[in-house]
């Protein structure tokens, strides 16, 4: 009956040769995750030039090593489930041996193995057609990685399942490898699928179901369907959670789900969606359409709108709509114009934000970003919670901006940072957009996107067939859209210098703080109304502008905030007299930036150390939720066990510097005091005054770091009676460089630095390597080198020599949260400096030299081997050697760690009676360092 069937699909590849076209039999092997597939693959040379290779996508095979690009690419993003994962768990393509004498030759390219070439034994000439027939098994990975794949529950979503040609354009075919960044670019096909499921499943599918049979034996299905870029599987045991809603010349099939929400209300909102994305596009292109959840996970909704129900302060239904309307606005996008997805993308995410910010303007035009939240007593007062809704896709974008982190719209999306992939760049593009049609004064960016979208119905299209369309519905020049705005990465940021009245007019003199060529729109306003809004063009050198006065009070440039520009708190100058521009405002809690207003945050500090105790007290601040270049904090805190006010005070300028280059990214200086305990009774006070220069690749992926760091730092101790110091107060003055590439698979960093002090200087060298092995051991190598110039300190003990398991930490730059206890809990806390040792052993300082080496390997999981060798030499005393081993249970790496010592230089660790206290641990409280453990992803 099987052969029967290819017989009949063979027949039927005569029918549609105007392009590529799949026939098809694919049968699901449950048991072993497999799926079988039997494929007359017939592919048409639709070009103009004669082809010598076929170039497939197979991103099925994407899953097949640690070291594929996708791999790559996990481990860039410290995803750590697919490296740990066993083999079986991950997917792969297998070729039938029947495939060996074919008339072309498959040649996997050696670095990215998800990409066929079909080497052609003759050339394939233009408007000519082959047929290949082959087979080969889909070994189907686990959902965990991608969200594609089988799930825990034993269903199925498969979206890149099959082996099929990339796309040929512009004189070379289009390729590139899976990454995990949804930019799939086949070429489109006509499908024939015979599909042969376990009774256990059913399919829910983008492709027109012709026939189903389901049997005591299998279910069989006949999906056929014309010009489909690529075709999705849900093999699901109960199809239940899927709805149908019929609307005009629309069908669609959705799993999105809100308990919340009544049928008939999901049915009135996606109407209601589907009506306004016909009037602002076009007709869809297909029949029928199918946005699942995990379709919607790829591109979420950031933010508020993603909160669960019990918490949820949005109109009823609105979580719903906005999932679905984003869901929609993209499939109904790719469906259309199909730009390049990797080098062309920008545009087509830029058109769905775009679209999104239209549709709530249309239907939720007083939304606010918090919804209801915005009024209730006590947020209301957060100008955060008083933005619109659409605000916060500025918002989103301008956090890149101040990070130093912006990337121009026009980079490729898998160079791009994670951040700027999933939210920067797509902000930046719609934000662009809605700029330019305010520039422009009529709608010719609505009628651009619709007339582009109905131009280019499921055909190859660029970024210049927009453009094109584009310029023929402007009288004004647009050329700073595409000439500056996205291709450049740095920041739009203007002034006012000053304003100066005359008569009944006002001249402003403006600045352009940037290198930026783009027109910006200045207002005279009446309080917060607008009087008068004029565009000007090529600001980029100081200008001056006269306006009427008219009943003007204020001159503000980018009132209406249609441009994303880095700072706006220079924007405004009144025009009463002696009034101030910017009033200073107390605020408690970090907010946003109010640019009209010099802000200062007021925050509850909370805090712990075992000589202070808790900590309570206030911070002031003028940081607010994105970053700023001049930043200050004073810290008042009291400690409830020391009964005593200590605390802090800082103040830095940062100066990013935005070149792409092998060059210095950022300037950072300031100064810095503190006042706290370092043992009972008895309080230190530190002043620091230092310059920070920070290095970075080109590849802002990249997790190559280096910094170049100059300070000096000023002690002050209060004299301990019962252990007397000569000099209780210093002065250190440093130079370090520390050069880093933190990856997951492999992390590589050294430190070079020199300490000159009155009456020492010293010098030491450390590197650390780290390396994840395909068996998913892990092995540590650490090397610490440190080395006296000159000392004078020896009679005073120990407190400035190197010390072997416990720095003493003179110039208070670590967390210790009982520095000087010699016993009890907080002594075992280990921080990994200088010796690195874990066990306290007999020559625990060197005031000369000293050299160690610290390893760990893995045992299994979290469970480590470490081992750890040195030399320390002190004056007057032979170089001695040193060494400890035991068991490392690293529970989270660098934030939460313990080590037991077995043996040592101490002899036998475990036998000895006070084996509790030698036990040392690795502990991190501070909310700001935990915080990296889930930004590195994102940055």
């Amino acid at each position: 009956m099987r052969k029967l069937t290819f017989i009949l699909l063979l027949m039927l590849s005569c029918i549609s040769q105007a392009q590529h076209s799949h026939h098809m039999i694919a049968t699901l092997e449950s048991e072993s995750d497999v799926l079988h597939i039997k494929d007359s693959m017939i592919v048409k040379n639709d070009s103009d030039v004669s082809w010598d290779k076929i170039v497939m996508l197979d991103w099925a095979h994407a899953f097949s090593s640690k070291d594929t690009p996708l791999a790559n690419r996990f481990a860039e993003d410290f995803k750590n489930k697919f490296q740990f994962a066993p083999e079986d768990d991950r997917g792969k393509t297998v070729f039938k041996s029947s495939t060996a004498n074919l008339d072309f030759t498959i040649k996997r390219l050696p670095h990215q193995v998800d990409i066929i070439e079909l080497i052609l034994n003759e050339p394939l000439l233009p408007g000519a057609s082959k047929t290949i027939v082959w087979q080969y098994d889909i070994v189907i990975p686990e959902d965990d990685f991608t969200g594609y794949g089988k799930s825990s529950t034993g269903n199925y979503a498969l979206r890149y399942w099959y082996i099929t040609p990339a796309v040929f354009d512009q004189g070379e075919w289009q390729y590139f490898s899976h990454k995990g960044i949804n930019d799939y670019y086949p070429a489109l096909a006509n499908y024939s699928i015979s599909l042969h499921l376990p009774t256990s499943h059913q399919v829910v599918t983008n492709a027109p179901i012709i026939t189903s049979g389901l049997t005591d034996y299998k279910n069989s299905y006949l999906l056929k369907g014309n010009h489909l870029a690529h075709v999705e599987l849900y093999l699901e045991q109960n199809l239940q959670r899927y709805k149908n809603f019929g609307v005009p010349d629309l069908n669609v099939t959705t799993d999105i789900e809100d308990g919340d929400v009544p049928p008939e209300l999901k049915a009135l909102f996606i109407d209601r969606i589907s009506g306004f994305l016909n009037e602002k596009l076009g007709s869809y292109a297909y029949p029928n359409m199918l946005i699942t959840d995990r379709y919607y996970r790829e591109d979420p909704v950031y933010g508020l709108s993603s909160l669960p129900s019990f918490i949820n302060p949005f109109p009823a239904g609105f979580t719903y709509e906005i999932k679905v309307i984003k869901a929609m606005t993209r499939k109904w996008l790719e469906s259309g114009a199909r730009l390049h997805p990797r080098d062309e993308n920008w545009l087509q995410d830029g058109m769905m934000v775009y679209l999104l910010q239209q549709y709530n303007q249309t239907y939720y035009p007083n939304l606010k970003i918090a919804g209801k939240l915005s009024n209730i007593w006590g947020i209301r007062g957060f100008n955060i919670t008083q933005l619109d809704f659409n605000d916060q896709y500025n918002f989103l974008y301008l956090n890149t901006a101040r990070l130093n982190l912006d990337q121009s719209i026009t980079t490729r999306s898998d160079s791009l940072v994670k951040y700027n992939q999933q939210l920067g760049i797509i902000n930046k593009a719609a934000i662009g957009l809605k700029y330019l049609q305010d520039y422009s004064g009529n709608n010719s960016v609505d009628q651009t996107i619709k007339e582009f979208y109905q131009k280019n119905k499921l055909k190859l299209s660029h970024v210049s067939d927009f453009k094109t369309i584009l310029e023929s519905k402007n009288t004004k020049d647009i050329d700073w859209f595409f000439k500056d705005y996205i291709t450049k990465y740095t920041r739009m940021d203007w002034k006012i210098k000053r304003v100066k009245n005359i008569g009944d007019s006002v001249k402003v003199f403006l600045k352009n703080k940037s290198d930026r060529d783009l027109p910006i729109a200045l207002y005279s306003l009446d309080k917060d109304s607008i009087v008068e809004k004029i565009w000007i063009d090529h600001v980029v050198e100081d200008t001056v502008i006269t306006l009427s006065r008219k009943r003007a009070n204020r001159i503000s440039l980018n009132y209406e905030k249609l441009i994303p520009e880095f700072t706006m708190h220079d924007n405004y100058k009144t025009l009463k007299g002696f009034a101030q521009n910017r009033p200073i405002e107390f605020r408690l809690f970090k907010d946003i930036e109010d640019p009209e207003r010099a802000q200062v945050f007021l925050m509850p500090d909370l805090g712990f150390n075992v000589y202070d105790g808790v900590t309570v007290g206030a911070r002031f601040s003028n940081g607010t939720l994105l970053p700023k270049p001049f930043r200050y904090t004073i810290k008042p805190i009291y400690g409830l066990n020391s009964n005593k006010v200590i605390g802090s005070v800082g103040l830095s300028y940062t100066h990013n510097l935005e070149k792409h280059d092998e060059s210095i990214y950022f300037v950072r200086y300031g100064v810095s005091a503190n006042r706290f305990s370092y043992a009972d009774d008895l309080l230190y006070r530190r002043a620091s005054a230092w310059l920070n220069l920070g290095f970075r690749p080109k590849d802002l992926r990249s997790n190559k770091r280096s910094f170049l760091t100059f300070r000096n730092v000023l002690v002050d101790r209060d004299r301990d009676p019962a252990n007397p110091v000569n000099e209780p107060d210093y002065n250190v003055f440093s130079i370090n460089y520390n050069n880093q590439d933190r990856n997951f698979k492999r992390y590589f960093s050294y430190n070079a630095g020199v300490e000159v002090s009155s009456r020492f200087s010293k010098a030491t060298f450390r590197t650390q390597w780290r390396k994840l092995f395909k068996d998913n051991r892990q092995l540590n190598i650490r090397f610490f080198s440190g080395a006296f110039l000159h000392n004078e300190t020896q009679n005073d003990g120990n407190f400035f020599s190197f010390a072997l398991d416990r720095p003493t930490d003179y110039l208070f730059d670590y967390n210790y949260y009982g520095r000087s206890d010699e016993s009890g809990f907080f002594s075992q806390q280990l921080i990994i400096a200088e010796g690195g040792f874990k066990s306290q052993l007999e020559t625990p300082y060197a005031n000369q030299f000293i050299s160690t080496v610290n390893t760990s390997y893995s045992i299994w999981k979290y469970v480590f081997a470490y081992a750890d060798v040195g030399v320390v030499k002190n004056r007057n005393t032979p170089l001695a050697g040193v060494y400890d081993s035991g068991l490392r249970l690293n529970l989270l790496q660098d934030y939460f760690e313990v080590y037991l010592p077995i043996y040592s230089s101490n002899g036998w660790e475990v036998g000895q009676g006070d084996y509790d206290q030698r036990v040392r641990f690795i502990l991190t409280l501070d909310l700001n360092t935990l915080t990296g453990l889930f930004t590195r992803r994102w940055y």
